[in-house]
């Protein structure tokens, strides 16, 4: 496979006291089991919320902002497939599964 999957999850900051405890290390984590059983079919970004670099999704801003969505938010190549509830990398997973099968 060629072209790597595109993952995205935006979050609200948190001011955690360790890193065991931040978004940053349960996305390594998600990334480390993915990688175990896909391989390096995938790059996966961390994006805070009112980070600089959030404000390039605006669309994604305003529906959080207007609570349409909610975090934490995950898009596969730009596809929103998680809005809200628990980070999972079984749910990631067979997302990318569907999209490897197609």
């Amino acid at each position: 496979m060629n072209k790597k999957f595109d993952i995205k999850i935006f979050v609200m900051p948190v001011g955690a006291c360790s890193y065991e405890k931040t978004w940053q290390y349960a996305v390594d984590l998600i990334s480390k089991k993915l990688k175990e059983r896909l391989g390096n079919v995938f790059e996966i970004k961390l994006i805070e919320i009112f980070s600089p670099e959030s404000f390039s999704y605006k669309k994604i801003m305003e529906e959080i902002q207007n609570e349409k969505l909610q975090t934490p938010l995950v898009t596969l190549n730009g596809k929103i497939i998680q809005s809200g509830g628990k980070l999972s990398e079984r749910n990631l997973r067979l997302e990318i599964e569907k999209l490897v099968e197609k």
